[in-house]
């Protein structure tokens, strides 16, 4: 009976998601215009090297991240921020996304009280012309540890005209009147792609055209297994279609490249609490992270040499690297203070001159895995999979050895201890959480750490809001003036005499 809920449970939130991953707006909708915010892509181009995992590719938007640390539904949402008009429409069906399976989630709660569920999602976004941009989302839900009952696929695109603010449909970028003739371009890359595959096309019409991307080198063609185009072993597959292949059947870039915009700082987050506030210590009234750079420290920063006799502290920061990467490490370079940065994988190429920087600077950079998964509920050869592709990719780019890493959630399982053991790993884990993925608002987070922290401690932090970036802007120089020293996870563990061996977690679990 359990089993028989369980089920009617997921074919519910496959209606749920298939009704919010579909077209919220007609063909060629327009956007309103805002008057106050230029819808100016950033652009962090990611690299594509072969015989790699994943990488994300991100040349348009700022990624933002809703996130649940706390479970049982552990939640990692990730999608792009542009500052322009059409923001709302993916950031609401990111939410609409999150409810939805949050909402089924503690349906099935009743049932299954302990129950655990996931929903990661990711995103790759194009820049094509500096006029189109292509965002593809994809991920998966789950809701429980059963292996017999198998993940749910979220899939959804976004392609937009950057001049007009307006989303395009698959109409509005492949003539359709040529259908023939784009049903042919994609058998024969199919083909190429997919060796073997020939046999199952034999009835191909615009329905598979349906799910479509615009890309820097051409049109991805996304066959989601939801749809049923193709036998069930396939699961979904994309083919790009090049855009040299594609002049006569194309509808967009038919203008010249737009001129490129200037460079622009990072976006505030979109937190629903106010982002800044005014310490009453504090006598410089700016709230812009760029302008941290134009002021004079606080206080004095801290010495290059550890005194022993002062209190020491860990500052960690989770999920990045990030557009805000660059500006946290400004602040720490102000006072002159070491962190670790606790990174994910599959983001390490799109921000490869800050994570050099930051190894310049002396701070320290370990894995968090390489998509955020949570890893207590996968099997050795993918949790093995997830720690040595992100210390690889860490050590290629930055030169170091990698043999920590933060468990997302900070959720550890004994197959990842034994796994870690193996592989010479060790996991790193925290004493302090004020919770800045939940609560964004600079003040709590303040006042959290100042109350809370203790010689030893190592504070859970994220790198991926403003907001945590504007509460650090006034913690670290109130506690330097109490005589607190920042430094490195691997220094903390060194300076404490803390005797690890591979598998162990530091320090003991909550």
């Amino acid at each position: 009976m359990r089993r028989f809920f369980q089920l009617c449970g997921i074919l519910l939130l496959a209606f749920i998601i298939f009704s919010i991953s579909a077209d919220t707006y007609p063909d060629s909708m327009q956007v309103p215009e805002r008057s106050d915010v230029e819808p100016t892509p950033i652009l962090t181009p990611a690299i594509q090297v072969e015989d790699r995992p994943y990488h994300a590719v991100i040349q348009y938007g700022n990624p933002e991240v809703i996130k649940d640390n706390s479970g049982p539904l552990y939640t990692y949402i990730r999608f792009p921020q542009s500052g322009g008009p059409t923001d709302d429409v993916i950031s609401n069906w990111a939410r609409n996304l999150h409810f939805g399976v949050q909402t089924e989630f503690i349906a099935m709660q009743e049932n299954e009280p302990g129950a655990i569920g996931e929903i990661n999602v990711h995103f790759d976004s194009y820049l094509v012309d500096y006029r189109y941009a292509g965002i593809f989302q994809e991920g998966e839900f789950s809701y429980t540890l059963d292996p017999l009952i198998p993940p749910e696929e979220v899939i959804k695109t976004f392609n937009i005209d950057l001049l007009h603010n307006t989303f395009l449909e698959s109409r509005d970028i492949l003539d359709y009147s040529k259908m023939d003739e784009i049903i042919e371009i994609l058998r024969e890359r199919l083909i190429v792609e997919y060796p073997g595959i020939e046999r199952h096309l034999g009835f191909v019409d615009e329905t598979w055209f349906n799910i479509l991307v615009i890309s820097d080198i051409g049109i991805i063609v996304v066959l989601d297994k939801f749809n049923n185009l193709l036998p069930e072993m396939y699961g979904t597959i994309t083919a790009t279609l090049p855009y040299e292949v594609l002049d006569d059947v194309l509808l967009i870039r038919k203008d010249p490249p737009l001129t490129p915009p200037p460079a622009s700082e990072p976006l505030p987050d979109h937190s629903d609490t106010v982002d800044t506030y005014d310490d009453p210590e504090d006598t410089d009234d700016t709230d812009d992270p760029e302008d941290i750079d134009d002021t004079e420290p606080s206080v004095s920063p801290q010495s290059n040499n550890i005194d022993r006799s002062m209190p020491i502290i860990a500052l960690t920061l989770d999920d990045g690297p990030g557009v805000y990467t660059n500006q946290f490490l400004d602040l720490f370079e102000k006072y002159n203070i070491r962190v670790t940065f606790s990174t994910i994988g599959n983001l390490v190429n799109t921000q490869e001159e800050a994570l050099i920087r930051a190894i310049d600077l002396g701070h320290e950079v370990i894995g968090h895995s390489w998509d955020h998964k949570n890893l207590a509920k996968l099997p050795a050869d993918a949790v093995s999979k997830q720690i040595t592709d992100t210390s690889n990719i860490i050590e290629e780019v930055t030169g170091t050895n990698v043999k920590l890493f933060r468990p997302p959630y900070g959720a550890v399982s004994d197959t990842m201890r034994e796994v870690s053991r193996d592989l010479g790993f060790s996991m790193i884990y925290w004493t302090l959480d004020p919770r800045d993925w939940d609560t964004k608002d600079p003040e709590t987070i303040y006042h959290y750490v100042l109350n809370n922290i203790e010689d030893g401690s190592i504070i859970l932090s994220h790198e991926t809001y403003r907001t945590t970036l504007l509460a650090y802007q006034n913690i670290i120089p109130e506690l330097l003036l109490r005589g607190y020293q920042f430094v490195t996870i691997s220094e903390l563990i060194s300076l404490k005499s803390v005797e690890m061996e591979p598998g162990d977690v530091y320090p003991m679990m909550r």
